[in-house]
């Protein structure tokens, strides 16, 4: 049995870096990825922290990984060598929601770094090699000037944050108001919510608001060409045209409803792993005429289209904060989850 180094979930508040068997002799339609980064997602910590139950222990842990090819099964048309970047879930490409810009719905879809205590599922990207089911649908061939960290944050992050400001972007159509008047106000600035920041600011965004309650991620997001403040007195007292709403915290879907205006948008891409419920009822939301987009971004059916925005602008020089060996992941974990050292985004090197 050959090994490999990999980040292995224990129990809450515990994984470590350990060796386990390699991924090898792919099947049909599957590829083995020798992963070159790999990165520490703020969705991990919701196992990590418990609040999100029934990870089986063992499982190797992480979904934002980017490498290249190094064997693959039957009827893929990927080859060994290629540069790659893996979006969160595996998507087959051909299926109804695949091939209607949905990939995150996709019928086999299947988390990275998720195997239930049924054992059901797949180990993840943290690790020096990932085996990938259906790789010609999961996997994008990178561009030569997109780099493997720069992948890693494609097929999550940065999709994840153009995707929120998109879909507000998209529900205010109907307004016939030009984008460069339109208002945003971004809850929470953290790495997805400043790769909103930055798609609102790509997609003609005239004024963009950051409301995080840890000052030096405003002071990155103003950077990135938002505002500190002033959303309290967009559109004459009004409120703001569109909230984007990246925590998944009851408090920060309740602050997007009181701060939009009437006919505006609150889109949310917030894991909400809590039991607290919808912080409005729907007769609130009819007496403010409010739109509320939601879901899990379709990251693969996203990806190509933003990589330019990692061509575009500075963003990753932004929200990559620590860039360290996969061994350190156990520390990282322990960082990421206290938000010690201003730490932002991890990104891991298997090989260091």
């Amino acid at each position: 049995m050959s090994t490999m180094k990999a980040v292995v979930f224990k129990e809450p508040y515990k994984v470590r870096y350990e060796e386990v068997e390699r991924p090898s002799d792919p099947q049909a339609g599957e590829a083995i990825v020798r992963v070159k980064a790999c990165g520490l997602c703020g969705s991990d910590l919701h196992p990590y922290r418990g609040s999100e139950a029934g990870l089986r222990a063992g499982t190797v842990c992480g979904h934002e990984f980017a490498g290249t090819v190094e064997e693959v099964g039957a009827g893929v048309e990927l080859v060994p060598g290629e540069r790659v970047a893996a979006s969160f879930t595996t998507a087959c490409g051909t299926c109804w929601f695949c091939t209607h810009s949905l990939s995150s719905r996709c019928d086999n879809a299947q988390l990275f770094g998720w195997i239930d205590e049924a054992n059901e599922g797949i180990h993840g990207g943290q690790a020096q090699f990932v085996r990938v089911p259906h790789a010609d649908g999961t996997l994008m061939r990178l561009p030569e000037d997109v780099s493997f960290e720069e992948g890693v944050l494609l097929g999550d992050i940065l999709s994840t944050g153009y995707f929120c400001a998109k879909n507000a972007l998209t529900m205010l159509a109907d307004s016939n108001i030009p984008p460069a008047q339109l208002s945003v106000a971004v809850i929470g600035c953290g790495p997805v919510g400043l790769c909103a920041v930055a798609s609102a600011r790509m997609l003609g965004f005239g004024q963009i608001f950051a409301i995080d309650r840890v000052q030096s991620r405003v002071d990155t997001a103003v950077k990135l060409g938002a505002q500190s403040q002033g959303y309290e007195t967009a559109n004459d007292g009004r409120g703001v045209d569109a909230v984007l709403e990246v925590v998944g915290a009851y408090e920060a879907l309740k602050l997007s409803f009181e701060i939009v205006r009437m006919g505006g948008v609150v889109s949310s891409v917030g894991v909400h792993a809590h039991d607290k419920g919808f912080p409005v009822s729907p007769g609130q939301c009819y007496d403010k005429n409010v739109t509320f987009k939601s879901g899990r971004c379709p990251a693969r059916s996203l990806m190509s289209e933003v990589s330019q925005l990692v061509k575009t602008t500075d963003v990753v020089r932004h929200i990559i904060s620590h860039r360290v060996p996969l061994a350190a992941a156990a520390e990282m974990y322990e960082q990421f989850e206290a938000q010690k050292d201003g730490i932002l985004k991890v990104v891991f090197d298997p090989w260091a």
